[in-house]
């Protein structure tokens, strides 16, 4: 099944995660689906995800599945399938749904009809401090920088150039203590479109 229908959907922060996860996403050719707000001009904030699962195309299983046809099912299961929420947690003020994110859970949500399918990632502060912690070729100092990664992650022409350069990334993150990103990397490099 590895390499049909949509395989998950991923949920940016802000315009940095939405460009790291488009990069991944074109260099594995995988059937994902990426949300974020205005494409990352908005971030979305861990403590606003609850509201955010309540959108046309989350607010329950029938609805996803309705928006992307291409997931696979078996009976009311969705077959090898995630929703993965790329984000920050230093924008987050509240200390106990901060901890919890990082221990993998989302507050606020209930008995949510796609809980048993989330996946969690976070950068421990922001994405910088995690690319600082594996030494990423480029690290954005101001927010103004930030712009950069457009070039950075480009599918084309950025760092992100082929399936050894995401494998040493996932290497690099599974031995930082700043991000669980290789979490997401192990999934993406395991459902990558081959011919």
């Amino acid at each position: 099944m590895v390499g049909r229908g949509t395989c998950a959907v991923v949920i940016c922060h802000g315009m940095s995660e939405y460009k790291f996860a488009s990069s991944i996403k074109s260099k594995l050719r995988l059937n994902i689906k990426l949300l974020a707000r205005d494409k990352g001009a908005t971030s979305i904030q861990i403590d606003g995800l609850p509201d955010y699962f309540h959108n046309k195309i989350l607010r329950n299983k029938r609805a996803l599945v309705r928006q992307y046809p291409g997931i696979l099912q078996d009976k009311q299961r969705l077959v090898d399938f995630k929703i993965f929420t790329l984000m920050d947690v230093d924008d987050c003020k509240d200390i106990s749904v901060r901890k919890n994110y990082l221990a993998g859970h989302i507050s606020g949500l209930g008995q949510h009809d796609l809980k048993p399918y989330l996946h969690p990632i976070y950068c421990r502060e922001n994405l910088e401090d995690a690319l600082t912690d594996i030494d990423f070729a480029y690290v954005a100092a101001t927010d103004c920088q930030k712009r950069h990664y457009l070039k950075v992650f480009d599918p084309v022409s950025g760092v992100i150039a082929d399936e050894a350069t995401i494998v040493g990334l996932r290497d690099r993150f599974r031995h930082s203590n700043r991000s669980n990103f290789d979490e997401f990397l192990d999934y993406c490099l395991a459902h990558q479109f081959r011919l």
